[in-house]
């Protein structure tokens, strides 16, 4: 028994170490938005990075309003991406793009346009990711639980209204209780304008399309406390 007992707490600490992971609330606009709410959320710290001003072309290390870019490549406005008609960022598959930031954030707002498959987001602290988001999620909640799927579907920029309709231009804002000091975009083909930092936000706005959270240490920690308990309560009782 008591063999059983330490062998669950190891457990329990072996799993907490290696799930720990922060809250963090994603959200989408409503169709056609391409900017964030920065007044809407109340935003401390809000900085938004346009790619307007960068050289077109491949690149690494760019530097840029939020922080620095490590590789991807800044194309002009086409019926795949750009926020209101303008330049954007074409992360490349690999390695993608790595933004360090100037300053940690709390949250994270992105125009995601021509979405496609396998695009990845990681919130990174201190070299560790603390949240990892597949925006398959995206796919997802809209073919499931939208009642506007088709609105979201094809550019809705004047000059290529409807273009590209089988593939979602969506706004996501990603809302972290923990902070955060640099993101990967990664995948292919990842499309993405006008992105968005903020130090702190005073609430929530947009649709909740958060994945089901693993698991916390503490949650764990709990139950296998409590199974412990459980255990002693037997041992006790086969003693009596």
């Amino acid at each position: 028994m008591k063999q059983t007992l330490a062998g669950l707490l190891a457990f329990g600490l072996l799993v907490s170490q290696t799930a720990v992971a922060a809250t963090v609330t994603v959200t989408i606009e409503d169709p056609g938005v391409q900017q964030a709410d920065l007044a809407g959320i109340g935003a401390s710290g809000g900085i938004v990075e346009t790619f307007d001003a960068a050289p077109r072309g491949a690149f690494t290390n760019l530097d840029s309003a939020l922080g620095t870019y490590s590789a991807g490549r800044i194309d002009p406005t086409n019926r795949f991406g750009g926020a209101n008609e303008s330049q954007y960022l074409f992360s490349q598959s690999s390695p993608g793009s790595t933004l360090s930031l100037n300053t940690a954030a709390r949250y994270l707002g992105f125009w995601w346009s021509a979405g496609s498959v396998a695009n990845q987001v990681d919130l990174i602290n201190d070299g560790s990711s603390i949240f990892s988001f597949d925006t398959d999620d995206v796919l997802d909640f809209l073919a499931e639980s939208t009642t506007d799927t088709q609105g979201y579907y094809g550019n809705p920029n004047p000059a290529f209204q409807g273009q590209v309709n089988h593939e979602p231009y969506v706004f996501i804002n990603m809302f972290s209780a923990e902070e955060f000091d640099s993101v990967v975009f990664s995948g292919p083909n990842f499309e993405s304008d006008n992105h968005t930092v903020a130090k702190s936000f005073a609430k929530e706005n947009g649709t909740n399309i958060s994945p089901v959270p693993a698991p916390t240490s503490l949650t764990l920690m709990a139950s296998v406390l409590a199974i412990g308990a459980f255990v002693a309560r037997r041992r006790r009782k086969a003693q009596q």
